[in-house]
């Protein structure tokens, strides 16, 4: 490796990256106070998606997540949980490297409580001493094997973000879909196509389940861009069909050229890069073909996997770098149903616990 490329992967390697979650305790009588509080203010129909009890559901995700972290990234230099009054029992608060952080100290306080996670994480770039690069992830997704800084930020500190290939029609730009069960899908379709009228620039994308990095003064200027469109349509209690979706901070940072974003798959040690110039049917329909044919024939690998069909069977067969719960079941939680897997991939106490 030559001097000048030495030079960039020790800075990656040396960077402080901090690592976000947010997280809550469903069965908390006290947060279940204000919830439902909030819920009788509301004076309108929401979603089922937005007010099911599965969507704070705590299965102790989170005190797994951690074991992850400390096993395959322990170069994570801060962890920050984002929570409402609340600390998980087992979570040892003497531990140095960890902070809780209240919504009140990020979050303007006349526009609290809020109970969705659109509205919660745009303003996480508040959070006090956190660092320029840091990771955001939700409690219930995980590393998966040993992960070097430079899986998530490339040579000039820009990060590198997984995201899937979904083709969208830019027709009816304005056409509103009613409230149902989709909601998520709503939401992201919506912000596509806003981001498409803002930007005049397509994106054939969609979320991925994933641990996002972030650069904290991109976060702060995209808010700053977007301020006025956020406090109006997706800084609200509950998930609305009007919210806008995380996937546009990405976006946005594409179309500013200060970002990578890849798919979450790849048949070699380099990754898929998605360019929206290049972008067109017959590309996503090679991409298709290539994911099939990889799939068949066993070359397939995964950087990130949050697929809920047979999760247990292709988490060990894949062993993706990353991975996701993407619990939605309104019966019983899908990460108590695996509970022996983890106990087995993560059983040793972290640092983190009492």
């Amino acid at each position: 490796m030559d001097s000048k490329n030495s030079g960039k992967v020790y800075k990656v390697r040396n960077m402080k990256i901090d690592l976000v979650y947010l997280w809550v305790n469903g069965s908390d009588e006290k947060w279940l106070a204000k919830k439902n509080a909030a819920l009788a203010k509301t004076g309108k129909p929401l979603a089922q998606s937005a007010s099911s009890k599965n969507r704070w559901r705590d299965c102790d995700e989170l005190k797994y997540s951690l074991r992850s972290v400390e096993k395959y990234a322990s170069w994570v230099n801060h962890i920050y949980i984002v929570t409402d009054e609340q600390v998980p029992v087992w979570l040892d608060l003497n531990n140095p490297k960890i902070s809780i952080i209240d919504h009140k100290q990020i979050i303007p306080n006349e526009i609290l409580p809020l109970f969705h996670s659109n509205a919660i994480e745009v303003f996480l770039w508040k959070i006090p001493n956190l660092s320029e690069y840091f990771l955001y992830s939700t409690d219930d997704m995980f590393f998966g094997k040993e992960i070097n800084p430079s899986f998530f930020f490339d040579e000039n500190g820009n990060p590198i973000v997984i995201l899937k290939e979904r083709w969208r029609s830019f027709k009816n730009l304005d056409d509103y879909s009613q409230v149902n069960s989709r909601l998520f899908m709503i939401n992201t379709a919506r912000t596509i196509k806003y981001a498409y009228k803002k930007l005049s620039k397509k994106y054939h994308l969609a979320y991925k389940h994933s641990i996002e990095p972030i650069r904290r003064s991109y976060m702060e200027d995209n808010f700053k861009d977007l301020e006025n469109d956020i406090l109006l349509t997706t800084v609200t209690p509950f998930r609305e069909v009007n919210n806008i979706q995380r996937i546009i901070l990405p976006i946005f940072d594409n179309a500013k050229r200060r970002n990578t974003i890849v798919l979450n798959w790849r048949t070699s040690d380099k990754r898929i890069v998605y360019n929206n110039e290049k972008d067109d049917a017959f590309r996503k329909m090679y991409h298709t073909l290539l994911w099939f044919f990889a799939t068949i024939t066993g070359f397939i690998k995964y950087d990130c996997y949050d697929k809920q069909w047979r999760l247990l069977h292709f988490l060990k067969k894949y062993q993706p770098a990353t991975f996701a719960i993407n619990d939605f079941s309104p019966d019983k939680s899908i990460f108590e149903l695996a509970a022996d897997f983890f106990k087995d991939m993560f059983p040793n106490k972290s640092d983190f616990e009492i």
